[in-house]
This record gives structure tokens, C-alpha cells and sequence, in this order.
């Protein structure tokens, strides 16, 4: 194996134990030493791939919103009715989530330390920024077709990244209380017909 693919193999290694450890023990409790020591390597080998481990948490995150943003765009263009598309968008993601489900917690940890920490807060912005213009496009695309009613598409997009957000929490706290993805579907449609 070249080094180029060592390297690669290295960091994906790298990132699959800090994931681990991270989903056991939290952001804040998991240290390099112990991402180091789950994978078998030295720090200096870690140093090599990520500046920190916050460098490191934050690939991961952007991993995870890759593969939900992928999935989105599959569910765009899988239907021409644009009310539809955001009814199914909660079926097509839901694998994505439940694939991560042991690291919710940590992202919305993430989440709550990006409003302490200015440089944390800038990549959070930007990654909630993209799923605001991705569904602020699609409800734009709705009012024009009909097939949503007029209302600030803005506003709508924020309110249903905060529905999700509050459903994952509800989903985390009470994973058998209710069909999470139904609950997601109904609010989506009262928010919208």
C-alpha cells in the first residue's frame, strides 16, 4: 500500500475510534489520548491528520451532514410536488439518523458549546446555513407550483430545522414514546397545506 492510501487509512481509522469514544464518553470527557489509544496509534500520528480534537470532531460533523445532504438531494429529485418532497425528505433521512444515532447526543453537545465558542460557531452557522437555503429553495419552489401555501419561506425553513431539532431531542429522551418520523410528517403538513 502507498503511503498516500496508508495516510487515508490512517485518518479514517482515526475518525471511526473518535467517533466511538466520543458516542461512549461525550466531547468534553474524550481526550487524544484516548482516541489515540482506541485506535493504537501515537499522538503524533493523530497530530499529523487533525490540528485538534475539535479539528477532528468537526470533520466528523461534516460527514454526517454530507450524508443527510445527499439524501436530501435524493429525495428532491425523486418527486415534481414539492409538498411531497418534504413529506418524504423525514422517511429518506431517517436511515441517516438512525446510522448516527449514538452520536445525536454528541452533536447537539457540539451545538450548545458552538454558543460559548466563537470559531465553533462559525462552522455551525455555516452547516445550519446550507439546510436553510436547501429548504427555504424547496418551499420557495412549492408556492410558486401551489402545492404549498404562501407564507415567508425564510421563516418556515428555521421553524422546521427547529422542529427537528426539538423531534431529535424528544427521540433521545423517549425513543419508543411515539412514531418520531410520523410526528415529523404531521407537523410538516400543518406547518405547510
Amino acid at each position: 500500500m502507498d503511503q498516500e492510501k496508508r495516510s487515508i487509512k490512517t485518518k479514517n481509522n482515526i475518525l471511526r475510534a473518535a467517533a466511538e469514544c466520543f458516542a461512549e464518553y461525550g466531547f468534553e470527557v474524550t481526550d487524544v489520548n484516548k482516541i489515540c489509544k482506541k485506535v493504537g496509534l501515537t499522538k503524533g500520528a493523530f497530530y499529523h491528520h487533525f490540528s485538534s480534537k475539535q479539528d477532528l470532531f468537526l470533520e466528523l460533523l461534516d460527514g454526517w451532514i454530507n450524508k443527510v445532504a445527499n439524501q436530501l438531494d435524493s429525495v428532491h429529485l425523486e418527486s415534481k410536488d414539492t409538498l411531497k418532497i418534504l413529506i418524504n425528505i423525514t422517511e429518506k433521512i431517517q436511515p441517516v439518523f438512525e446510522e448516527v444515532d449514538s452520536q445525536l447526543p454528541l452533536f447537539l453537545e457540539l451545538y450548545i458549546k458552538a454558543i460559548w465558542e466563537p470559531e465553533l460557531k462559525k462552522v455551525i452557522i455555516k452547516s445550519y446555513q446550507k439546510f436553510l437555503d436547501f429548504f427555504t429553495d424547496i418551499i420557495e419552489k412549492g408556492i410558486k407550483e401551489g402545492s404549498i401555501k404562501q407564507v415567508c419561506a425564510e421563516d418556515v425553513a428555521k421553524i422546521l430545522f427547529s422542529i427537528t431539532i426539538g423531534l431529535l431531542i424528544q427521540g433521545l429522551l423517549n425513543p419508543l414514546g411515539t412514531d418520531w418520523g410520523d410526528l415529523a410528517k404531521k407537523s410538516f403538513m400543518l406547518l405547510l397545506k
